[in-house]
């Protein structure tokens, strides 16, 4: 089972009513909300309608978050602030009821009227895999400085079935199907629906606009972070660090021969980053030089035997695959 993510995060603290992201969970999340609110009033001695006026709402809201609300017979949508706020109030935030309203959590939707979402509650190598493209070739543009409640997310690379390959990602965390374009010989997709955007901001730390000096691996997937609320085995977590890296290289890296010898190559101006990824490879035995040059910091490997235990692992499609074969001489 791969470790459950803390999804209330995804709410922004410049989020209004209109913009608040809503959590679906049919009447079982509406019967965990009601048993929660019901165990804090009687605790604390208060009515609902107090309730209501500590979280600033109307009590009709608590009613409907309670699951009283007749033309919602299959669950009423609650905002995720106010389900991370009624865990504050009862002091439960990192508790198993914490971790059971996230397993509750089936679809999220951006505001009041924009498409449901299916919520992705666990840190699936899918997650992994987008977080490396997008750390090689993606974009985050704002829009008035309101950061991810507004961002658009673009990603495109020379090499299709890159692009293929996030699509499908993209398809089956979010059940979003975005259609790939084509400007020139790149092709790329884009969306500003705002919950993928908020996955790549709030839960993996990627900053909106320009990223190329500072962009690094999330710290969700090397360290120890409250976003994560389950087991995370040392080996799973070695797994995903190394989906994250692959697409890296499979987005940036390229391959070449350097005085006869076939090597694996990245240019990044982020120092982090080149760190990062010399430190996945080493864990798998792939010893990339870490070169820092004024104009053109790279990775490098400069021994035959890493190129192929790098194409053995699959590194690259399409057409950077098979140059790598041909210089592999396979």
């Amino acid at each position: 089972m791969y470790p459950l993510i803390d999804i209330l995060k995804l709410h922004h603290p410049e989020d209004t009513e209109k913009s608040a992201v809503r959590a679906f969970g049919g009447e079982k999340l509406n019967k965990i909300f009601d048993e929660l609110s019901t165990s804090f009033c009687q605790n604390s001695r208060i009515s609902y309608a107090q309730l209501a006026k500590i979280m600033n709402v109307n009590k009709i809201s608590i009613q409907n978050w309670r699951g009283f609300n007749k033309k919602y017979p299959k669950g009423h949508p609650i905002p995720l602030w106010a389900l991370d706020k009624l865990l504050q109030l009862t002091y439960s935030k990192g508790s198993e009821m914490h971790n059971e309203i996230i397993r509750n959590i089936t679809h999220l939707q951006c505001g009041r009227v924009s498409k449901k979402i299916k919520a992705v509650i666990y840190l699936r190598p899918e997650l992994a895999n987008i977080c490396g493209a997008h750390a090689a070739d993606g974009c985050l543009y704002g829009w008035k400085g309101k950061g991810p409640t507004t961002a658009r997310w673009d990603i495109g690379d020379l090499e299709k079935s890159n692009i293929l390959a996030v699509k499908k990602w993209i398809d089956d965390l979010f059940e979003i199907e975005l259609p790939i374009l084509k400007k020139g010989k790149m092709s790329y997709i884009w969306t500003n629906m705002q919950i993928i955007s908020r996955y790549l901001v709030l839960l993996f730390d990627f900053p909106i606009g320009e990223k190329s000096h500072i962009v690094k691996e999330p710290a969700i997937f090397s360290g120890k972070d409250a976003r994560i609320l389950s087991e995370f085995p040392e080996d799973l977590r070695w797994q995903l660090r190394w989906e994250f890296a692959k697409e890296v290289i499979n987005f940036d890296g390229h391959s070449t021969i350097i005085g006869g010898i076939v090597s694996i190559g990245l240019g990044s101006e982020s120092e982090l980053l080149r760190n990062n990824l010399v430190e996945i490879f080493a864990h798998l035995g792939i010893n990339f030089h870490n070169y820092q040059y004024e104009k053109n910091s790279k990775i490098l490997t400069t021994a035959k035997k890493e190129a192929v235990k790098l194409y053995s692992l699959g590194i690259f499609r399409g057409q950077k695959r098979e140059k790598l074969k041909r210089l592999l001489g396979n």
